[in-house]
């Protein structure tokens, strides 16, 4: 069956359409610019190549060096996992195997090579003097959304595909 020019024209912008909502959507999600924090929310995360992924949303104190510390509790006992505070060092055995990224436009995230939860866990970060703690249940982690991480990592991205989808909203009209 072939398409005429105005249903080719629909069925592009349909694809369109459908491909940037799934791109936007996930950044404008976990992008939010508001001062209010109530809204920004630490994550926690399996991604498919068994790196766990723990996002910590909390901005920076002006006027004050940034530090960071990730650390996890089970039971009663904390263990740092990974920080830049002077003086604390992480547990020895999280010492070469995870890494923490700062994201923009403010937040960290730690990523723990290779790391399987085996039991309840409660993950805190801190982050010049502001703390946020989430618990988490061994069968309710979920799995790291990879179209999200992408766009986070490369957000220049979503600007060079919007005019290809508002050039092909042009022609279908």
């Amino acid at each position: 069956m072939r398409l005429l020019k105005g249903q080719r024209a629909a069925v592009n912008l349909l694809v369109w359409n459908v491909a940037l909502a799934v791109l936007i959507s996930p950044v404008l999600c976990d992008d939010d610019d508001d001062d209010d924090d109530s809204e920004d929310i630490m994550t926690v995360c399996q991604e498919e190549d068994k790196d766990l992924r723990v996002t910590c949303p909390l901005r920076a104190k002006p006027n004050y060096h940034t530090e960071y510390e990730f650390s996890m509790s089970k039971g009663s006992k904390e263990i740092i996992i990974n920080t830049n505070v002077s003086g604390t060092m992480p547990e020895p055995k999280f010492r070469h195997n995870t890494r923490v990224e700062q994201l923009e436009p403010y937040g960290f995230r730690l990523t723990m090579m290779r790391f399987t939860l085996t039991e309840n866990t409660t993950f805190m970060c801190k982050v010049t003097k502001a703390e946020m703690r989430l618990f988490v249940e061994l069968d309710s982690v979920q799995a790291c959304s990879a179209i999200s991480l992408f766009l986070q990592s490369y957000p220049w991205l979503l600007t060079l595909l919007l005019p290809f989808g508002i050039i092909q909203l042009m022609e279908a009209l």
